[in-house]
C-alpha cells in the first residue's frame, strides 16, 4: 500500500447524505445561501428531529466549512438570511413529475449572539424525516466551503448524484458521465429567459468558469465538458467525471473518505490493488481506536510530512500487527 498517496479525511461524522433527486433539484441562490441551506440540513439530520427547527453557532458554521470569519463574510450572511426565506426547490421524481417546495418557514441571523436559527416548512420536515437508504450521495460537509460560486457548487453536487453509474454501463472503473441540454441546464440553475441569451456568454459563465474552479479545488472529482452539437449549433453538454475517492461506512456513526492521489497521476507506478479499500479495512478493524489516535495526532502534528489522518492509519496498522503477533505467541505458548 502506497501510504503517501492516500489522503484520509471525514472520519468524524461530518459527511452529509442527500437524495440524488434533491441534488438535481432546480433552484437558484447565492453560494453563501446554498452553504447555509445544506448546512442547516446537515445539522437537522444530526439532531433529535423533535421539532422542525435547527440552530447553530457562527463558529460551528465557519469551522465545519473551513470559512474565514470577517466583515465581508458577515455581509454575505446578512444578505443570505433574507434570500433563504424565499428559497424554493423544484424536485423531479423518476416519472419526470415535478413538485415545488418552499424550504424555510423562518430564518434568523442574530449577530449579537452569533447564532443562526432556521425553521423548515412542514413539507420540508416531512421530506427530511422520511429519507430512505436508497438513491443517496455522500459528501464531506466542508467541501461546500471550498467552492466560491453557485454554479461550481451545483456542478459538484449534480456530478455526485450521478456517481452511482461509476464503472457501470460501459463506464471505466473510476469514471461516469451525465448530459444536459442547454434548455435543461437553464431549468436546473433557474436561469431566466433574458439571462445569457447568447451561447458564448452562457458557456463561459455557466459552464467553463465554474468547472475550472471545481477542477482546481482538489475535491476528488475532475469534470471534463464536451459540447453536444447539432450542425454548428451547441444544443447541450456532455460531462465526463473522473473520481479518485472512496467513501464508506465503518460503524454506526462514522464514515471514512479516502482519496488516492495516484489515481490522478497517469505516470504513477501505483499497484493495481485498491489501496483505498486496504486503508478502509485497517480502520474498520478498530474505528474507535483510530478516532483516539487521530485526535492525538491532530493535537501533536508530526515532523515527517504525514497528515494526522495518515499518521493515525500507520499507527493503527502497527498496533494491529503487534496485537496479532502477541496473540500468536500466546497461542504457541499454550
Amino acid at each position: 500500500m502506497k501510504k503517501k498517496s492516500l489522503i484520509i479525511k471525514g472520519f468524524e461524522p461530518n459527511i452529509l447524505k442527500i437524495p440524488n433527486n434533491f441534488l438535481r433539484a432546480s433552484y437558484k441562490c447565492s453560494a453563501t445561501t446554498q452553504r447555509m441551506y445544506f448546512y442547516s440540513i446537515f445539522k437537522y439530520i444530526s439532531s433529535d428531529k423533535n421539532q422542525n427547527s435547527v440552530s447553530f453557532s457562527f463558529s460551528d458554521f465557519f469551522s465545519d466549512l473551513n470559512l474565514k470569519d470577517g466583515q465581508k463574510t458577515r455581509t454575505l450572511i446578512k444578505e443570505s438570511a433574507n434570500e433563504i426565506l424565499d428559497m424554493k426547490i423544484v424536485l423531479e421524481d423518476n416519472e419526470k413529475q415535478y413538485e415545488v417546495t418552499n424550504v424555510f418557514q423562518s430564518a434568523k441571523c442574530v449577530f449579537t449572539e452569533t447564532t443562526f436559527s432556521f425553521k423548515f416548512t412542514e413539507d420540508m420536515k416531512i421530506f427530511l424525516d422520511t429519507l430512505k437508504e436508497i438513491g443517496f450521495s455522500l459528501f464531506e460537509i466542508n467541501d461546500l466551503g471550498k467552492l466560491k460560486s453557485f454554479y461550481a457548487l451545483r456542478y459538484y453536487l449534480v456530478a455526485l448524484s450521478f456517481k452511482g453509474f461509476k464503472g457501470k454501463k460501459g463506464n471505466e472503473k473510476n469514471s461516469w458521465f451525465f448530459e444536459y441540454s442547454v434548455e435543461d441546464l437553464r431549468k436546473l440553475f433557474d436561469i431566466q429567459d433574458n439571462e445569457y441569451t447568447q451561447i458564448g456568454p452562457f458557456r463561459n459563465i455557466v459552464v467553463d468558469l465554474p468547472l475550472k474552479e471545481l477542477n482546481e479545488r482538489n475535491l476528488g472529482i475532475q469534470i471534463v465538458c464536451t459540447p453536444i452539437k447539432k450542425g454548428r449549433k451547441i444544443t447541450g453538454f456532455h460531462f465526463d467525471c473522473i473520481d479518485s475517492t472512496h467513501i464508506a461506512k465503518v460503524n454506526e456513526n462514522n464514515y471514512v473518505y479516502i482519496e488516492d492521489s495516484n489515481k490522478n497521476n497517469k505516470n504513477s507506478s501505483a499497484p493495481e490493488e485498491d489501496s483505498q479499500l486496504m486503508a478502509l479495512k485497517i480502520i474498520s478493524q478498530n474505528p474507535e481506536r483510530y478516532a483516539e489516535i487521530l485526535k492525538e495526532e491532530k493535537a501533536n502534528p508530526n515532523l515527517f510530512g504525514f497528515s494526522p489522518e495518515m499518521q493515525a492509519l500507520m499507527r493503527l496498522e502497527e498496533e494491529l500487527k503487534n496485537a496479532d503477533l502477541t496473540k500468536s505467541e500466546e497461542t504457541d505458548n499454550k
